[in-house]
C-alpha cells in the first residue's frame, strides 16, 4: 500500500493562490462599484416619489387631467406624455410637458390637462381608446420612471 504523504508545500501555494484571485476580485468589484454608481455627478438622478390621480372628461374635446396629489416637486423640463392609440396619429407619441403646462414646476395641487388644443391643434382627438402614461426623465441620463398611467374606457 500507499504510504500517507505529509508533504502539505503544495497545499500552502494552492492556498495563496486562492486568497490573492479572492483579493483581486473583491478589489475589480469595488472599483467597479465606486466608479459606476458615484462617478456621475451631473445631477440627481433618483427618480422622484409623486402620487397623481387622473380625470376623463368625454365630449367634442376628450380632457384627460393628471392632478399631482401629494410628494416630491416635477421639473415640468423633466416630463413626457407618452400617449398610444389615440384616434388621430398626431396625438400619438411622445409630447414634452413643459409646452402644456404654464408652470415650470409641478408641486402638489397641479394638474396637466391633456386635450385637442395641447396634442393636436385644430383636430377633434378621441382619446376614449388611448393609454397616456406620464414619465420622468432623469436629466443627462437615461434613466426613466412612469409616474402615472391612465388608459380610456375603450382601451
Amino acid at each position: 500500500m500507499h504510504a500517507l504523504r505529509t508533504d502539505d508545500t503544495a497545499v500552502s501555494e494552492v492556498v495563496g493562490v486562492v486568497l490573492m484571485v479572492a483579493i483581486t476580485v473583491l478589489l475589480a468589484s469595488t472599483a467597479a462599484v465606486f466608479f459606476l454608481e458615484f462617478g456621475n455627478e451631473s445631477g440627481p438622478t433618483t427618480p422622484p416619489t409623486a402620487a397623481f390621480e387622473t380625470d376623463y372628461s368625454s365630449g367634442p374635446s376628450d380632457v384627460v387631467t393628471f392632478s399631482h396629489q401629494s410628494g416630491d416637486n416635477l421639473e415640468a423640463s423633466e416630463l413626457t406624455l407618452v400617449i398610444e392609440d389615440a384616434n388621430v396619429s398626431a396625438a400619438n407619441g411622445r409630447h414634452d410637458v413643459q409646452p402644456i403646462v404654464t408652470q415650470p414646476e409641478l408641486s402638489a395641487g397641479s394638474s396637466i390637462k391633456v386635450s385637442n388644443s395641447s396634442l393636436a391643434p385644430g383636430s377633434n382627438v378621441d382619446l376614449s381608446g388611448a393609454t397616456i402614461t406620464l414619465v420622468w426623465e432623469a436629466p443627462g441620463s437615461t434613466k426613466t420612471t412612469t409616474l402615472a398611467e391612465w388608459s380610456g374606457p375603450d382601451a
